[in-house]
């Protein structure tokens, strides 16, 4: 899930960043560099260009020789680079820059450990070197973030004034889900450093993600007037403006950032133009930018989709679709959905029961509700919701009360409501205004008179009651 979290925005967050190895000569830098871009094509070339390199006074450059391997290293050959790491320790097996460089081969290697293993010597030969703090806390970053953070915690307190420690603090928080903490060093970094349009990104994402979407469109804003064009601030204003309830604004920002050709798109991108149209009742465009995310939903992750996809058919009444996609949504967990989730399934079959005049369509919807609103009764014995529904479910079912179909599930809620003392009185009326109706109809009219006074003493203007216990006398 960690990756997924890295880059579900469109870029990879923990972005590493480059430190300086110890600095060569220029000249040789210039001639390292000119050799290093025919190591692929020409391998024996670069070769013999290199070992021409280090002859006489240059044979045991520490420096030089880790810029070979780091050349090699670049250039994907690990072996080569491996071979220079080895004849710079044995020139200097306490050079720092030396196992900055075994470390680097260790981690393209995928092997962490030994890459942090590394690192550390080098921070044990030299505690000033910067560049080891930082690629210890990159290598551990996806692994065992808590070891990222207790090693720049300990450059902040070496150097307490390297802002860029800040800023890597808060991408490690960040990977470990810890939105406050990095919020906080991303705070330092971003009022005393200098950010860049990246900084800007990666702020507002901290601050969306922390639902502080003033704040974040504020960084949006500063953001995009350094690059108008940059891929996550234009994603970003379209999300906050959503979230910020500004639809008009949204729309217009969701459509510059997804007519865009260039650039990545993710599915929560069409899911927020999804909920930007709903919010602006256009429904069709709704369902198709629904549609669109279950298309970038490549592996089936967020079925939630389709519950979104049926809260826009639900605004626009159509039950029959928002019914067709709930379903879809409940097909994919297999049977492991939620109480909420199975009542609002539940409940959206009886309003398709409740907008149809077919009869068949009405006793089909009605008998599924029923089934569902038995489980979610069964599941939550001691809430009301399930039997109250199951109540109204069978109320339609009888509309006559004839067969009093819904009596036992308005007595079964009635008996719990009874029970909570800040129960809904309308939802008590309701079951008590069922059950003397069905009493009445019975001719069994003390117990019917029951019912109604019980009503008069939640509402003692309530005019139903009145009237019936006057035509009761």
């Amino acid at each position: 899930m960690m990756n997924k979290r890295i880059y579900f925005l469109g870029i990879p967050f923990f972005a590493l960043s480059l430190w300086a190895q110890e600095p060569l000569e220029a000249g040789l830098t210039e001639q390292v560099e000119a050799i290093a871009a025919s190591i692929k094509e020409h391998p024996q070339t670069a070769a013999e260009g290199f070992d021409n390199l280090l002859k006489g006074k240059n044979k045991k450059n520490v420096s030089l020789l880790v810029a070979i391997g780091d050349a090699y290293l670049t250039a994907g050959n690990i072996q080569e680079a491996g071979r220079y790491a080895q004849r710079a320790a044995d020139v200097d097996n306490k050079a720092p820059q030396v196992y900055l460089l075994q470390g680097d081969i260790a981690l393209a290697e995928n092997d962490p450990g030994t890459a942090c293993g590394n690192y550390e010597q080098a921070i044990l030969f030299d505690e000033n070197c910067k560049e080891a703090y930082y690629k210890y806390a990159h290598a551990y970053a996806g692994v065992n973030p808590q070891l990222s953070v207790d090693m720049l915690l300990k450059l902040k307190a070496r150097f307490p004034e390297e802002l860029q420690t800040d800023r890597e603090l808060a991408n490690v928080y960040y990977l470990m889900g810890d939105y406050s903490r990095a919020k906080t060093a991303f705070d330092t970094f971003m009022q005393a450093g200098k950010p860049e349009v990246q900084d800007y990104g990666r702020y507002a994402m901290l601050l969306y993600l922390n639902k502080d979407y003033r704040e974040s469109m504020d960084m949006v804003e500063k953001g995009l007037s350094m690059d108008a064009q940059y891929h996550l601030l234009k994603r970003l204003k379209m999300y906050d403006l959503y979230e910020l309830k500004a639809y008009e604004e949204a729309l217009k920002a969701s459509q510059e950032f997804l007519d865009q050709k260039e650039g990545s798109f993710v599915y929560l991108d069409y899911v927020y133009q999804g909920r930007i149209c709903e919010a602006l009742k256009q429904t069709e465009p709704a369902v198709a930018a629904f549609k669109q995310a279950l298309a970038a939903d490549t592996q089936g992750e967020h079925p939630e989709i389709w519950k979104e996809m049926s809260g826009a058919y639900e605004s626009a009444q159509n039950y029959p679709q928002a019914v067709e996609a709930f379903q879809h949504y409940a097909d994919c967990l297999n049977g492991k959905m939620e109480v909420s989730d199975l009542f609002l399934l539940g409940r959206l079959y009886y309003l398709s029961a409740s907008a149809t005049e077919d009869m068949a369509q009405k006793t089909a919807a009605l008998t599924k509700a029923d089934e569902i609103f038995a489980q979610v009764a069964q599941r939550v014995p001691t809430n009301y919701l399930g039997n109250f529904w199951r109540a109204r479910v069978n109320s339609l079912l009888d509309p006559e009360t004839s067969q009093g179909l819904a009596k036992p599930y308005y007595e079964a809620a009635l008996a719990l409501l009874s029970q909570q003392p800040q129960a809904s009185q309308s939802l008590m009326i309701e079951c008590e205004s069922y059950l003397g109706y069905y009493y009445f109809l019975q001719k069994d009219y003390e117990q019917s008179k029951e019912h109604w006074r019980n009503i008069l003493k939640l509402d003692p203007e309530h005019a139903a009651a009145k009237q019936a216990l006057e035509g009761m006398k």
